[in-house]
């Protein structure tokens, strides 16, 4: 065979083993990389969502506003680029907060009120949700994003979990005592007053004429206000490779118990906020109470239990008791 006849078989050969060593490089690298980055950036658009979510739930807390409605959609898979469509996917849940260390693990709070014979004519037991995205399948790192109690933890591989936001738990602890977590625990409980503005005479010794009027320093009007976050029963979870959405709503109730209100008990656990629980928030609220017909109740008073309670003196002036309940549902879908 002459030379000049091997010379194309030569070059198409070494053009094949070009082409075959391009595309095993494009396998090997270039597409693994470009997914890992598609991927990164997916999961960067999955916590930008959390973090906006989570700015939603502490200003339907705090603002105790009625019919208020927050949407965030939230990137499920990712992973995909032009020369490439394959998309991981992902699952976006809503849960009830339950611990099993607090004495009611359900509930993070509760307050009953009762009438002068002792009977309970109301209630609330008050409750938190987590909601969290976990990846499947993912083409980087099997990162996940879990909120709780006002705070986000990145979570890996569905057992390790860390704050995303703190260095660690010690400053998470530090931030519900003095910073932004005592905050949000605070917008969970308050109470209001609206002190009796009727002018009462006073007399001055030996005298039938009164010398002048003033205010009887007791109050006229009492507003308990409490947040309930809870999940959506029927939309809690979906999974896919596209787009989910988070979404609350909130309704306030409000239930007056006119002038029938005597004692107001309250109790809370340590978990989650700590020393800063909502018992403890609810007493300093009411300790700011100016009023001379509401008491702490002493037989009720056990702070190391978080346990708080107050008598009100209907005889003396009559007050109103509301309780407003800020009820936010959340729902995944």
């Amino acid at each position: 065979m002459k030379d000049d006849a091997l010379a194309p078989v030569i070059a198409v050969m070494l053009i094949l083993a070009a082409i075959v060593t391009f595309l095993s490089i494009y396998n090997a690298i270039y597409i693994p990389s470009m997914k890992e980055s598609s991927e990164v950036e997916h999961l960067q658009n999955v916590e930008s969502a959390f973090q906006h979510f989570s700015s939603d739930i502490d200003y339907a807390a705090s603002s105790h506003q009625n019919h208020l409605t927050f949407s965030e959609p939230v990137q499920l898979g990712g992973g995909d680029f032009m020369f490439n469509l394959l998309r991981s996917s992902g699952t976006l849940s809503v849960v009830q907060d339950r611990n099993t260390s607090r004495m009611c693990e359900n509930t993070i709070y509760n307050t009953i009120i009762l009438n002068s014979t002792g009977s309970i004519i109301g209630a609330l037991n008050d409750t938190l949700i987590n909601f969290s995205y976990e990846p499947i399948s993912n083409f980087w790192q099997d990162q996940g994003y879990t909120w709780q109690y006002g705070y986000l933890n990145v979570t890996k591989y569905g057992t390790l979990s860390t704050p995303l936001q703190y260095t660690n738990m010690s400053a998470v602890e530090n931030a519900t005592e003095s910073g932004s977590l005592a905050t949000f625990a605070e917008s969970l409980a308050g109470v209001t007053y609206t002190m009796d503005q009727t002018e009462y005479p006073v007399y001055s010794p030996n005298s039938t004429n009164p010398s002048s009027y003033a205010l009887s320093g007791n109050c006229s009007g009492l507003n308990l206000w409490a947040v309930n976050i809870t999940a959506d029963p029927d939309h809690s979870f979906i999974s896919s490779n596209g787009y989910g959405t988070l979404k609350l709503t909130s309704n306030i109730t409000s239930t007056s118990f006119s002038y029938l209100v005597t004692d107001i008990l309250f109790q809370s656990d340590q978990e989650p906020f700590g020393d800063m629980t909502i018992g403890n928030l609810y007493n300093e609220s009411f300790a700011n109470v100016m009023c001379g017909n509401i008491k702490p109740n002493k037989t009720a008073y056990n702070p190391p239990l978080n346990q708080f309670g107050y008598q009100i003196d209907q005889s003396v002036s009559p007050v109103n008791v509301t309780l407003n309940i800020v009820e936010i549902q959340v729902e995944a879908y």
